[in-house]
């Protein structure tokens, strides 16, 4: 897939559509992931409590989750029973063999839609032996397409790595994404974000990897813009929502620039 070929009218899309996300997010995180969707017109609903999962999936149109609380998450996953789509976030899955278990569970007993994690995450997904710690990317393979195309085979669905280059694969047709800033590393909540943000744009799109390539550039572009403005973290953060909140498809198309001869089919 090349960028010339992203679905760049769906950003203006899920704005008129605004599609409700359901997110099973960290409390660390759940504010900035509530106002990223909100940003981006799109309504946010979160819970905490599996005894309200069939009423919240019934409101959703999206659902995203990480693997943490399994209980609330299976009851999640049973109401939507494939109806909607789901996005995974293994959330530093390849930091405990808890996590690792849990998310190979949910794997072998639900159907995702995709799968978004950081390098270290979807190597240790892919059966990779991970080296990042925590919610940090690590460094753990030379070849990112080659572990997220093995990933997306194993698991029969779509994977959206992030790194240096972000890849977005369906384990035949690849998508990479060179837009970077730093501060989207540092920034606590950005995969959270992405991922809710996917959701979102699987919700009013037509196809998945189409949808989850163009939300990996606007969202890594986006971070680039406000960096520009930024004078550390805390100020990247405000230009970061401002941006968001600005994001059309005609402001994204002027943006391109940024990398746009980077990306081609593998």
């Amino acid at each position: 897939m090349k960028i010339t070929n992203l679905p760049i009218p769906l950003i203006d899309r899920v704005r008129a559509q605004n599609p409700v996300v359901l997110t099973v997010a960290n409390s660390v995180t759940a504010g900035k992931v509530a106002d990223a969707l909100s940003a981006s017109g799109v309504s946010p609903i979160m819970s905490q409590a599996p005894e309200e999962a069939t009423a919240m999936v019934n409101l959703a149109d999206a659902i995203t989750i990480d693997q943490a609380q399994l209980t609330l998450i299976r009851a999640i996953l049973d109401a939507n029973a494939g109806q909607r789509p789901v996005v995974l976030d293994p959330v530093a899955v390849g930091s405990s063999a808890y996590r690792l278990t849990i998310a190979k569970q949910l794997l072998a007993d639900y159907y995702f839609t995709v799968i978004q994690g950081n390098a270290s995450e979807i190597a240790a997904l892919a059966g990779f032996a991970a080296s990042g710690h925590g919610i940090d990317a690590g460094n753990d393979q030379d070849d990112p397409v080659m572990v997220a195309k093995r990933c997306a085979h194993a698991y029969h669905t779509c994977v959206l790595l992030t790194g240096a280059t972000d890849v977005v694969t369906d384990g035949q047709e690849v998508f990479t994404n060179p837009t970077r800033t730093r501060m989207l590393t540092i920034n606590v909540g950005s995969g959270d974000m992405l991922s809710s943000l996917t959701a979102a744009y699987l919700a009013s799109g037509d196809n998945p990897l189409a949808s989850s390539a163009l939300m990996a550039t606007a969202f890594s572009l986006t971070g680039a813009v406000a960096a520009q403005h930024a004078t550390g973290l805390g100020s990247w953060q405000a230009h970061f929502f401002d941006e968001l909140i600005q994001l059309t498809s005609d402001r994204f198309a002027a943006q391109l620039n940024y990398g746009k001869d980077d990306n081609n089919d593998e």
